[in-house]
C-alpha cells in the first residue's frame, strides 16, 4: 500500500511578503531577512563561517543528552565530497536554517538533516554548471535518488522529506523560474504496517507477531526478577527503575527522563495517573502542556512503589539541583565549613570525595594553576620525597567544582499550560555528574540521558548472571519498549484513536508505524471482530442468516486472507483465484469488509468517498452529453461505492461533511 501520508504536502508560508520577478532579487531579500533576525544561540555576526557554535538556547539542547554546545556545519555530506557550501547555497542553506528555526524551532538534529538534504540538491545543482533559479524537478529526483542509495530507508524517507520542504520553500518564496510542486514519486514511509501480501490463515506462523522492534517475553521476565532482586543500595538499582517504567509505560524515553517529581495520583472516578509533558526530539524544545498518563491497571502498584522509590532515590541530587538554582552556580554546601587557608592534600581531598589526582602533573588543579608545592613535607616513612608535594586551598576546590557548571543546568526543562516552569530540581530522575575519575560530583546535578542508560547496558548481561535465574541474549533500545506496548494494546482491541491519545501522539496515522501485528493475524482478530458485531459488510450480513451452530465453519471457509485495501479490507483469497473485481472493492464487492470505528482509517475513507462524490457527479453531467450510455454505467458504478461507505461512514460515526469543502482543504495541507 502506498505511504499513508503521500497526499500531505509541506505546509510553507512565504518568508519574504513581497515576491519580484527577477529570482535573484527574491534570494537576496530572503538572505538579508534572515541576516536581521535575532535567534537565540546563533550568532549571526559570524554568518560567513562554514560551522556555526550553538552555545546557548534550544539549538543547543538535545534530547536525551547533557551538551555545552552544538554544532552546525555547512558542508556537503561525506559521501558526496564534504566540500564548504560556497556563495549562494551557503547563503540560501544559512537563511533557511534562520528563518524556519524562527518559525518552528526545529530542533539541532531537524536542522542538520535538513542541511544534509538541500546539500544534495545544491550539488545536483552544480555539478550540471547552474544556479538557483535554474533548480527543476530533474534535480530534485536525482538528488533524492542518490540519497536512497547513501543512507538507509529511516534516513532517507527524513532527508526526502526535508528536499520537498525545500522545493515548498523555493515554491513560496519566487527562488526559481519553475515551479517545483514537489514530492519524490519514491518515497515511501519504511514502516510498512500494510502492503499487498499474502500468507494462508492456516498456517501456523500466522499468530505469530514479529518484528525487530518488539521485545521477547523472555525480556520482561528478566526485568522483573532484576526489579525484585537487585537490592536498592545497589549502584545500577536506578537503572532497573527506569527500565521499568519504559516496559509500564511506554513512553519515549525523554519523556521518562524528565518526569516531573510525584507520586501516583487518583482522579475522581478512582483511577490513578501521573502527569508528564509530550515530547519529541523533531518538535525542538518548545512550549509542551502538562499532560495525564492514566496507568494500566495491572502497573498501578508497581509503578506506584517506583516513583517512590526514585524519588528516595533522587533525593540528594534534587536538593544540589535546589541549591544551584539557588545560588546560580554548583553546591558548594559540602565545604562551607572549611577554612580558607587549610592546606588540601591528596588524602584531604578523598575525604571531600575528591579524587588526589586532581594534584598530580596531569590533574586539573595543577594544570590550572590551583596548586602549591609544599618543599617542606615528608613522606609517611619520614623522608623527603624525590618531587615535592603539592597542595590546594579552598578557592581551588571552588573553582574545580565551578568548572562543572554551565548556565543551562538552572534554565527551565519545562514550561506548562499555565506558564509554571520546571527546572532539574522539579525532575523525578537526577543525577549527581559522573567524573571521569570514576566518582560522583556532589556538587552538581545533570539529567539522566540517553548515554547513561547506554553505558549501563554494557553491564546488563553481569547484572542478569547474579540476579536472574537465567540468561537471555538481548538486543533492544528505549523505543522498543514503546513499539511492544503500542502493538500488545492493539491485539488487545483498542482502538486507534484511544492508542494515538494514550501514547500521546497528535496523528493517529503515526499510531499505525508502532503496530506490528501481521496482516494474517489481523485476518484471524477480524473474524473474532465480525462474531461479535464490530465489523461491517456483506459477509456480516449473510452471517446474520447463518445457523449460531455453523457460524464459525463459515468464518473459516470464507475468510483465509487479507489485504489492505486503504479504507478497508479484502479478504480474497488470491491463491484460489484471481480478483474479478480488482480496484472495485467499494463498489458492492462481496469480499470488502471493514472494522467499525477504526480511527485510523477514518481520512482515507472521507478522502475515497468525496473524490466518488465529485466523480458521480461528473459522470451525472456527461449523461447529457454525446455519449450517455457509458456515463450511465459510470454512474451505477459510483452509486453502489457510495452506498458502501455511506454504510462505513455510520459505523465510523462520521457526521455529514461537504465533500468538496475537505478535497480542498487536503489539496492546502
Amino acid at each position: 500500500m502506498p505511504d499513508a501520508r503521500s497526499n500531505r504536502k509541506a505546509r510553507v508560508v512565504p518568508f519574504i511578503s513581497v515576491l519580484e520577478e527577477d529570482r535573484q532579487t527574491n534570494l537576496l531579500n530572503l538572505i538579508e531577512k534572515a541576516k536581521k533576525l535575532k535567534s537565540e544561540g546563533i550568532d549571526l555576526l559570524r554568518w560567513d563561517d562554514v560551522a556555526w557554535k550553538i552555545k546557548s538556547g534550544r539549538l543547543a539542547k538535545q534530547s536525551g543528552k547533557n551538551t555545552i554546545a552544538s554544532l552546525l556545519i555547512f558542508h556537503l555530506p561525506p559521501k558526496i565530497g564534504h566540500r564548504p557550501l560556497v556563495d549562494d547555497w551557503a547563503n540560501l542553506i544559512k537563511a533557511l536554517v534562520v528563518l524556519r528555526f524562527h518559525r518552528k524551532q526545529q530542533s539541532i538534529s531537524n536542522q542538520r538533516i535538513f542541511i544534509a538534504a538541500v546539500s544534495y540538491v545544491a550539488n545536483e545543482v552544480l555539478n550540471h554548471g547552474q544556479r538557483i533559479p535554474e533548480l527543476n524537478a530533474e534535480h530534485l529526483d536525482a538528488a533524492c535518488r542518490l540519497i536512497a542509495s547513501h543512507y538507509s530507508e529511516g534516513a532517507a524517507y527524513n532527508m526526502q522529506k526535508a528536499i520537498r520542504e525545500f522545493a515548498s520553500h523555493c515554491d513560496t518564496n519566487g527562488l526559481c523560474k519553475a515551479h517545483l510542486n514537489y514530492k519524490f514519486s519514491g518515497m515511501k514511509r519504511p514502516d510498512n504496517a500494510s502492503g499487498v501480501g499474502y500468507k494462508r490463515l492456516d498456517d501456523p506462523d500466522a499468530v505469530n507477531t514479529k518484528s525487530e522492534k518488539l521485545i521477547s517475553p523472555d525480556v520482561f521476565r528478566i526485568l522483573g526478577e532484576l526489579y525484585q532482586n537487585v537490592p536498592k543500595n545497589h549502584k545500577y538499582r536506578f537503572y532497573i527503575l527506569v527500565l521499568t517504567l519504559l516496559a509500564c509505560l511506554g513512553r519515549r524515553f525523554s519523556e521518562i527522563a524528565l518526569l516531573p517529581n510525584q507520586e501516583a495520583t487518583y482522579d475522581e472516578e478512582g483511577k490513578a495517573f501521573i502527569e508528564y509533558f509530550p515530547r519529541k526530539t523533531s518538535q525542538g524544545d518548545t512550549f509542551t502542556p502538562r499532560r495525564r498518563l492514566y496507568l494500566p491497571t495491572a502497573t498501578t502498584v508497581i509503578i506506584t512503589d517506583v516513583l517512590s522509590e526514585l524519588a528516595e532515590h533522587c533525593a540528594s541530587a534534587r536538593k544540589t539541583a535546589a541549591e544551584m538554582q539557588k545560588t546560580k552556580g554548583t553546591d558548594l554546601t559540602f565545604i562551607s565549613n572549611l577554612p580558607e587557608d587549610q592546606k588540601l592534600y591528596g588524602n584531604d581531598l578523598k575525604k571531600l570525595a575528591l579524587s588526589p589526582t586532581l594534584l598530580s602533573t596531569t590533574g586539573w588543579l595543577r594544570k590550572n594553576g590551583y596548586t602549591i608545592a609544599d618543599p617542606y613535607k615528608i613522606t609517611t616513612q619520614n623522608r623527603k620525597p624525590n618531587h615535592p608535594f603539592h597542595y590546594t586551598t579552598k578557592k581551588g576546590v571552588i573553582q574545580y567544582c565551578q568548572s562543572h557548571f554551565f548556565p543551562d543546568l538552572i534554565k527551565p526543562i519545562h514550561i506548562d499550560q499555565n506558564g509554571k516552569e520546571y527546572y532539574l530540581k522539579d525532575l523525578l530522575l537526577v543525577r549527581h555528574k559522573g567524573l571521569s575519575s570514576g566518582v560522583y560530583g556532589c556538587w552538581v546535578t545533570t539529567q539522566c540521558t540517553h548515554s547513561m542508560m547506554t553505558t549501563f547496558l554494557r553491564y546488563f548481561d553481569d547484572l542478569i548472571s547474579k540476579h536472574a535465574s537465567s540468561s537471555i541474549n538481548f538486543n533492544f533500545t528505549s523505543h522498543h519498549f514503546r513499539h511492544t506496548l503500542n502493538t500488545l494494546l492493539d491485539e488487545g482491541g483498542l482502538s486507534d484513536l484511544l492508542q494515538t491519545e494514550w501514547f500521546g501522539r497528535t496523528n493517529p496515522r503515526d499510531t499505525k508505524a508502532y503496530q506490528h501485528t501481521s496482516r494474517e493475524k489481523r485476518a484471524l482478530m477480524l473474524r473474532e471482530d465480525i462474531k461479535k458485531g464490530r465489523a461491517g459488510g456483506q459477509i456480516v450480513d449473510k452471517l446474520k442468516s447463518i445457523p449460531i451452530t455453523v457460524q464459525d465453519a463459515f468464518l473459516k471457509a470464507r475468510i483465509n486472507a487479507v489485504h489492505d485495501v486503504g479504507a478497508g479490507i479484502c479478504v480474497h483469497n488470491f491463491v484460489q483465484t484471481p480478483c474479478e473485481r480488482h480496484l472495485q472493492c467499494s463498489a458492492d464487492c462481496g469480499d470488502y469488509v471493514w472494522v467499525k470505528d477504526d480511527k485510523g482509517r477514518v481520512d482515507e475513507l472521507k478522502r475515497q468517498y468525496s473524490m466518488t462524490v465529485i466523480a458521480r457527479e461528473t459522470a451525472e453531467k456527461q449523461s447529457n452529453e454525446n455519449n450517455p450510455k457509458r456515463s450511465i454505467d459510470w454512474l451505477a458504478h459510483n452509486d453502489k461505492k457510495l452506498n458502501t461507505f455511506t454504510k462505513q461512514l455510520a459505523d465510523n460515526n462520521i457526521t455529514e461533511f461537504d465533500p468538496h469543502q475537505y478535497l480542498e482543504e487536503l489539496t492546502h495541507e
